[in-house]
């Protein structure tokens, strides 16, 4: 089982998020004391302040995080505990306004507002007409990773040579809808070893979350992602838009774990130096068919592929989400 990197494991580790998390909750990492302190200084002067009724318990952050996101998003630790992307933005979150974290897991935005939370993370414009989706802090999109010096935009040798795929993901059938690849896919039982395979040279590339990908790749230093093969989906916090006190110190608060480094370290430690992602990311070469286009080649009798499964909501654990088991031992908690 793979092992993951997070650096700067020591005392400067808690002082970017001291005293937000409850138990279960991670903070970023950091690479020296000193940029800790000058963190914490800068959310310290741009700290938002709010109390009920603007949330629903004072001098407390109920934020939710979606089960469903996977890897490298939320995870279940081995001691239970979750752990991701999502996770430490919450945490950095609750920071920034000053307020403890309530971390709550929901399997979808709808059960996480039946839960009175103040805030639902990992959400997009089209998920909750309720919501108020505010601070775009990642990006959504099928990922394509090669090995250095390979061309994706070669669609002749991804065909021969293959796309590694995760079965029943996303990924596969957004290959699917791309023409001259729905017969060139190569199913995998997790992404770890679609990742294998491309290290080995049996595939051309790899096709999954851009996210997930990169997170992988951390222990595959060979590999790096080229572009995508969907135009990327920012996703953010998600506010009762109804409540536009709480809408707009979310904002402010986000905006300032943005600009003040915080966000940008939590990024590093779940997907490296992975840029954001948007419409330039897309690779010309790999835009998927039609609708009608992509239906006719999906349902193909010579495509190549395995039927497509649906996909598991279930929390996965550490490296965990295609499949992957990267990154299991990663994250030490902080309680």
């Amino acid at each position: 089982m793979a092992t993951v990197r997070p650096k700067g494991l020591a005392a400067a580790f808690a002082l970017v998020l001291a005293g937000a998390c409850l138990a279960g909750c991670q903070a970023p990492v950091t690479t020296t004391v000193e940029e800790a302190v000058a963190m914490r200084s800068a959310q310290a002067q741009a700290q938002v302040f709010v109390a009920s009724p603007v949330i629903a318990r004072d001098g407390v952050l109920r934020v939710a995080v979606l089960t469903s996101s996977g890897t490298p998003h939320v995870m279940e630790a081995a001691d239970g505990t979750l752990q991701g992307i999502d996770v430490d933005v919450a945490a950095a979150l609750a920071q920034q306004m000053g307020l403890s974290l309530d971390l709550v897991p929901a399997g979808s935005a709808e059960e996480a507002a039946r839960q009175g939370v103040d805030v639902v993370l990992g959400v997009g414009p089209q998920d909750d007409a309720d919501l108020s989706v505010v601070s775009s802090y990642m990006e959504e999109a099928v990922g394509v990773f090669v090995r250095d010096g390979e061309d994706p935009s070669d669609l002749a040798a991804a065909a021969e040579r293959g796309v590694a795929v995760v079965q029943g993901s996303d990924a596969q059938r957004a290959v699917t809808a791309v023409p001259g690849l729905a017969g060139a896919q190569r199913p995998y039982d997790d992404a770890d070893a679609a990742f294998d395979a491309l290290d080995a040279g049996e595939v051309a590339c790899v096709a999954c979350s851009a996210y997930e990908g990169a997170y992988i790749a951390l222990e595959h230093p060979s590999v790096n992602l080229v572009g995508t093969v969907d135009v990327p989906r920012s996703v953010g916090a998600g506010v009762d838009r109804s409540n536009t006190a709480l809408v707009a110190a979310v904002q402010e608060s986000l905006d300032a774990v943005g600009s003040n480094g915080v966000l940008s370290l939590i990024r590093s430690r779940w997907v490296g130096d992975l840029p954001a992602l948007g419409a330039d990311s897309l690779i010309e070469s790999m835009a998927p068919a039609p609708a009608s286009d992509a239906t006719d080649a999906q349902g193909a009798s010579d495509d190549g592929g395995a039927p497509l499964a649906e996909d598991a909501s279930s929390v996965p654990s550490m490296g965990a989400g295609d499949g992957s088991t990267a990154g299991s031992n990663a994250v030490t908690s902080v309680g």
